[in-house]
């Protein structure tokens, strides 16, 4: 499926032409087309461009430079894929510009896809929302929007990507516990916990991995770990997720316990 990608915000910005990245050159240049992907089947007003590539400050012929940047756009489409598809994809507005792409052709609205197709999928089917989950992991090959500077926009979608990616890895190791694979995950739960000690919901699956795997003092212990550092370092408790699932495994509570697919979808 990630085929059908001719456009990336994951990693360096660009193009993908027979597999292979076509470079964009120039930060404005790369800002340019992350704005346009960001915001695909919708009109870019000019005033959101100079907000994205210049701050907002004013520019003396501002829009001389933005048209300048968008012909060099359309001459690179046109070069890489032809004159209809840089016709067609980007196109001039009287109150802006808007850049035409299908779902598929841009790996970050493929990612949410293929996240969203998970979510429907993973109480019926476990092990296939790790598999759309996995296909969805794999679209990225770098930090999202790598070598933009960009504006208030280009940072929120850095943001708004970059934790859609931590919930996509939170979400595939639930989908393993869920399938019964919780042995194979357990160490990669373990680096993920040390590298987000705050997201309690890695230490929650890593409990669960732990207990279901015969370790039920290794996910006490695990628990003891968590609480010593949110309460020395930020002066919290645990939250409730957390104590109730302590609570279940100090119990043997039978909730713990692996569910067959069907039962699962039931609940």
């Amino acid at each position: 499926m990630a085929d059908t990608v001719i456009f990336k915000l994951f990693g360096s910005v660009g193009l993908v032409k027979d597999g292979r990245l076509v470079a964009i050159q120039g930060g404005r240049q790369r800002t340019l087309l992350a704005t346009l992907l960001i915001n695909s089947g919708k009109v870019v007003t000019k005033e959101q461009f100079f907000e994205e590539l210049w701050e907002g400050r004013p520019l003396a012929k501002a829009n001389n430079a933005l048209q300048a940047l968008i012909t060099r756009l359309r001459k690179l489409f046109k070069s890489t894929f032809g004159e209809e598809f840089a016709r067609e994809r980007l196109v001039t507005l009287p109150t802006g510009y808007i850049l035409h792409a299908d779902r598929d052709e841009i790996d970050a609205k493929l990612f949410e896809h293929l996240v969203a197709c998970a979510h429907n999928t993973i109480a019926a089917d476990p092990v296939r929302a790790r598999d759309l989950l996995h296909d969805a992991l794999e679209l990225w090959d770098g930090p999202v929007l790598e070598g933009v500077s960009g504006g208030p926009l280009c940072h929120s979608s850095v943001l708004h990507y970059e934790e859609s990616r931590l919930a996509a890895i939170e979400d595939k190791f639930h989908a393993c516990i869920v399938a019964g694979i919780q042995g194979g995950v357990i160490s990669e739960l373990k680096k993920m916990a040390m590298l987000y000690p705050w997201r309690e919901r890695l230490a929650e699956m890593l409990m669960v991995a732990l207990y279901r795997s015969g370790r039920q003092a290794d996910a006490l212990r695990e628990y003891n770990v968590v609480r010593r550092r949110l309460v020395d370092e930020l002066g919290m408790e645990p939250s409730t997720m957390l104590q109730d699932r302590m609570q279940a495994i100090l119990n043997h509570d039978p909730s713990l316990d692996l569910m067959p697919p069907r039962a699962v979808a039931s609940r």
